[in-house]
This record gives C-alpha cells, sequence and structure tokens, in this order.
C-alpha cells in the first residue's frame, strides 16, 4: 500500500507546485464561490429606475454583450485597414550550414552566422472594387452589433421590470389574503360563541370554519408565491435571495393616447431594432451580391511596393528595391458555365432576402396591432375592475351585516367574500399587467423604454 500512496502524493505536490508557479506568472485563480458570493451590504431599497440600473450592471450577459460590441467595433477598424491602408513587415534571420565538403573549423568560424534583416511593404490601390464592398460589409456588421446591443439593453430591462412589478404585485397580494384570513378568522370566533349560545347551526359553523382554513391556505400560497418572487428579484443584483427590499410601489396609472395605427406602423418601421437590423441585412445581402458577381468576372489589380534589407556577416551598405505592379486575371472555370450558376444562386439568395424582409414586415405590423390591442384591453379592463371591486366590498359589508342579522346564510357570506377576494386579486393584477402593457406597446413602436449604453458600465 505505501508503495501506491507515495507517488501519488509526489504527484500532489508537483501538481501543487504547478498551480502555485501559474497563479504567481498569471494571477489569482478563478474560483466559482468568489463569484457568486453575495455582496456583504445587500440594496435593500429600490425605485424602478435604481432596479434596473443595478440589474443591468450587475449582469454577466450585459457584460458579456458589451465585450462583443467591442470586438465588433476593432473589427471595423481592422476592415479599414485592410482595405485602404498599406501593409508592413519586418524579418531577420540568421543560419549556419554544415556538408560534407564544408566542416566545422575553429570555435570562431562556428559562431559565425549567416544573418540578415529585411523591411517591406505593400499597398494595394485597386482591387476591382472588392476592398470597398468588404469595407461596406464590415461597416454594417457593426452597425447591426450595436444595434443587438441596444435590443438585448431593451428586451433585459422589459424581464428586469417584470420581477420588479412581478414582486410588487406579490406584496400586494399578501396583504389581501391577509385581510381575508382575518376576516374569515373573526367570522369563526363570532360564529363558534353563536353556535355555543344556539343561535347558529352546526352547518352554518362548519360553513365558517371551512372558509377560515381555505383563507390560511390561500395566505400560505400567497407567502410561497412572493418567497419566489423575491428570490427571483435579488439573484440578478447577486444578492441572497431571501434578502427582503422596499420597492416604490408608485405605479403608472395614467392613460396613454394611442395615435393611428399608420402612425404607430411608421414609428416602428422607423425605429424599431428588428427593424433596423432587417434593413441593413437586406443592404449586406446586397453587397454579398455584388461581390459575388465581381468574383465571376476579370479580377484587376494594383500594387505599390517597397523594401529594404542588407546582410549582417558582410561589410555591405542597405539595399533597397520599390515599384508597382499591375495585372488583370479571369478564372473561367468550365466555359464559364459554374460560374454562371454562382450568378443565378447570388440573385436568388437576394430575392430570398426580399422576400424575408417582406414577411417580417407583415409580422411587425400584426405584432403592433397586438399591443395596442392588448394595451386598450388593460386600460378598459381596470377601469371596469374599479368599479367591480367597489361594488363587490359594498355587498360583502351588506352581506356580511345581514348574515349577522340572520338574514343571510352562511353560503350567501361565503359568495359575497369570494366575489370581493376575487375583484381585489383582479384589480391589483390588472394595475401590474397595464403598466407592463404601455412599455411592451411603447417597445413594438420603436421606443426606448429605458436610457442605458455601455459607457454607463465604465
Amino acid at each position: 500500500m505505501k508503495g501506491k500512496i507515495l507517488p501519488s502524493l509526489s504527484f500532489s505536490v508537483l501538481f501543487s507546485a504547478c498551480i502555485l508557479c501559474h497563479t504567481l506568472a498569471f494571477g489569482t485563480v478563478f474560483h466559482a464561490d468568489d463569484a457568486l458570493k453575495p455582496p456583504e451590504k445587500p440594496q435593500t431599497s429600490f425605485t424602478l429606475e435604481s432596479y434596473l440600473n443595478a440589474y443591468l450592471i450587475k449582469s454577466p450577459q450585459v457584460k458579456s454583450e458589451r465585450n462583443s460590441l467591442e470586438n465588433a467595433l476593432a473589427n471595423y477598424k481592422n476592415a479599414f485597414i485592410n482595405a485602404f491602408l498599406p501593409s508592413f513587415s519586418l524579418s531577420s534571420g540568421a543560419n549556419k550550414t554544415y556538408s560534407r565538403y564544408n566542416k566545422p573549423g575553429d570555435l570562431d568560424e562556428m559562431l559565425h552566422f549567416n544573418s540578415s534583416g529585411q523591411a517591406s511593404g505593400i499597398w494595394n490601390i485597386l482591387n476591382s472594387g472588392k476592398d470597398l464592398l468588404s469595407y461596406k460589409s464590415a461597416s454594417l456588421e457593426y452597425e447591426s452589433s450595436k444595434i443587438d446591443f441596444d435590443s438585448f439593453i431593451q428586451e433585459t430591462v422589459l424581464s428586469a421590470v417584470q420581477k420588479y412589478y412581478t414582486l410588487l404585485l406579490n406584496k400586494k397580494l399578501i396583504d389581501v389574503y391577509r385581510s381575508d384570513f382575518h376576516i374569515a378568522k373573526k367570522q369563526y370566533e363570532q360564529d363558534k360563541k353563536l353556535y355555543d349560545n344556539g343561535l347558529k347551526t352546526r352547518s352554518d359553523l362548519l360553513s365558517s370554519e371551512t372558509n377560515y382554513l381555505s383563507s390560511q391556505l390561500s395566505l400560505f400560497s400567497a407567502q410561497n408565491n412572493y418567497s419566489n418572487a423575491l428570490s427571483a428579484f435579488n439573484l440578478p443584483l447577486n444578492q441572497s435571495g431571501e434578502t427582503e427590499v422596499k420597492l416604490n410601489d408608485k405605479t403608472d396609472q395614467a392613460d396613454i393616447k394611442i395615435p393611428t395605427l399608420d402612425k404607430d406602423l411608421a414609428k416602428a418601421l422607423e425605429h424599431r431594432h428588428d427593424a433596423r437590423k432587417r434593413r441593413l441585412m437586406l443592404q449586406q445581402q446586397e453587397i454579398q451580391l455584388k461581390l459575388g458577381k465581381r468574383n465571376t468576372l476579370p479580377s484587376v489589380f494594383v500594387n505599390l511596393s517597397a523594401d529594404f534589407g542588407r546582410r549582417f556577416d558582410h561589410h555591405e551598405s542597405w539595399d533597397y528595391n520599390y515599384g508597382a505592379s499591375a495585372g488583370i486575371s479571369f478564372d473561367l472555370g468550365f466555359f464559364y458555365t459554374n460560374k454562371k450558376n454562382i450568378r443565378h444562386n447570388l440573385e436568388r439568395n437576394y430575392e430570398n432576402a426580399k422576400l424575408s424582409h417582406e414577411q417580417f414586415l407583415r409580422d411587425m405590423r400584426d405584432d403592433v396591432v397586438q399591443k395596442r390591442n392588448t394595451l386598450e384591453l388593460k386600460t378598459q379592463s381596470l377601469k371596469i375592475s374599479e368599479l367591480r371591486m367597489k361594488a363587490a366590498t359594498q355587498k360583502f359589508e351588506a352581506t356580511q351585516l345581514k348574515y349577522k342579522n340572520g338574514l343571510m346564510s352562511a353560503t350567501d357570506l361565503t359568495v359575497a367574500r369570494q366575489e370581493m377576494i376575487s375583484a381585489q386579486v383582479n384589480h391589483a393584477t390588472l394595475i401590474t399587467e397595464l403598466a407592463l402593457a404601455k412599455l411592451k406597446y411603447r417597445y413594438a413602436i420603436g421606443e426606448n423604454i429605458f436610457d442605458f449604453s455601455s459607457e454607463d458600465m465604465q
């Protein structure tokens, strides 16, 4: 056994030493526990705006998208350099060779190497316009990356707003079900006293007890939903899921004046992220069509070049060369048959891109119409819900009074109470749904619902 333990121990020591050397050379080692460790002082008070800022700043996905945007910018700059600027290179080398007839001599001779150095540059002046098209393509890719970043931010904001309002709603629902629990408990205690004094039947008492226990279950369910919403709220901030937070419960309930559908569609077509990107994609496909066709035609090039260098093992001056070159080439393939098929394929691909854009416009119109209809529905539903909640509350209070006086049955009281609770829950839910419907409508017509840029993460 000892013979097996020692090699394992030696490997462990060696591995530890390697890790230590790696740490000293390249910095600290990443640990998942450090990344998941909650902050020492979690934030506990939020407005919607402060939550969105914290959500975006602390999001690993947002940071990843920002890095992708910076990569796209670097690629765009490189495309300009590659298309329009000259390219330079430096080189140097040394060698020493021996053969059958050239054998090593003394030490000085062995250390005497053949060495040289050279610098050169080349500048492509003309390339059948292909470099310009490649640069335009890179420019469109960068614009597309900026649109992708902005779109990702706005969609992330919608997700964060959903979490904020969901937690706010569940806070309100706990209050609703807690109030219902106290009402049911008080009613049960009163009915029990009346039953003990012979003023209520056992059926009335059992009905009251059932309502009391049902309200208790509803409260437990609401508390569980709140805990889940609280965890979903905190985790994106890298806070403990159980951290209690205080939210600004002010919710925008003002009416939005919805313009005509034509105005909304025109605004969406101009400003929506997906509409702007689709236009870029169509332009990109047009460039690919032109570039592909040029690859099937004669290619013309003009280059300027220069180089200079010298050998270091001899006493000689620097030598240099410069000049220009031009040429034309034409790849015919098999009597141009395959080139002709390539051109037809490129044309069909461009036609497909236009058809895809047309289908997108139809889908976009449908999305705008749906968001408009949803907003109108939620606005009218909330107004009706307010009237329903008032009527249900008044009905319950009147039924409760008549029940105490023996003019209403326990079933009547249960029905009235359930209608009141349903109206309260529906009203609280519609407030949240209306706030979200407003944001989704604004996003559907191309408005940014939250102002945030990559510079905010500095």
